[in-house]
């Protein structure tokens, strides 16, 4: 999970950040009926159930009340289940460097993944604002502080209804368990650079 929309100290421009990079996530066997604006749908729901630790622990949204106060979100399904040891240490170098600036069709490119991708899902987090001040430290820690933020979500089709990234649609999910049995999947945001 990445965002694409991270505050830099040279308004309008932005840089942007991993907020999540996960393996050993599996989907579910049985579908879980999820409430959605939409009405009810059936998902699967990506489980951890060997309670693998992540490559960069998670850390939710929340944009700071700097330009632009709305962020764009991104999630990304790789099948990693043929990854190397290299191709896992890949992953784990370039989150350890920094979560700002990680680019992740680069990344993946370095760790034999960026044909692996399986689903696609975004969203939109917007803080209320006013606009502050700009600071002059753009870490991740100062990226994460602001307000309490409100969000719209939009999705891909076909990936899903939660905006944690932890569902498909029943036909995806059976696609997925159908043709990558024992998945071994990592989750990572990236612009849809074509993968």
């Amino acid at each position: 999970m990445i965002d694409l929309d991270i505050p830099t100290n040279t308004p309008p421009a932005t840089n942007t950040l991993a907020h999540w990079i996960q393996t050993g996530l599996t989907p579910a066997t049985a579908a879980t009926t999820l409430n959605t604006t939409r009405g009810t749908i059936q998902a699967f729901l990506l489980e951890n159930k060997g309670n693998t630790a992540a490559i960069a622990p998670y850390f939710g949204p929340s944009p700071p009340a700097r330009i632009p106060l709305s962020h764009r979100y991104t999630q990304i399904l790789v099948d990693t289940s043929s990854i190397t040891a290299q191709g896992l240490q890949t992953l784990s170098t370039a989150v350890n460097a920094s979560r700002v600036g990680f680019n992740a069709g680069t990344v993946l490119a370095q760790a034999s993944l960026a044909g692996k991708v399986v689903a696609g899902n975004f969203y939109n987090v917007t803080n209320p604002g006013p606009v502050q001040a700009a600071v002059t430290n753009t870490t991740a820690a100062t990226t994460t502080t602001s307000g309490a933020a409100t969000g719209t979500a939009a999705f891909l089709p076909g990936t899903g209804t939660s905006t944690s990234g932890t569902a498909l649609p029943t036909a995806a999910a059976a696609d997925l368990r159908s043709s990558c049995a024992a998945l071994g999947i990592v989750v990572v945001g990236a612009v849809m650079f074509g993968l």
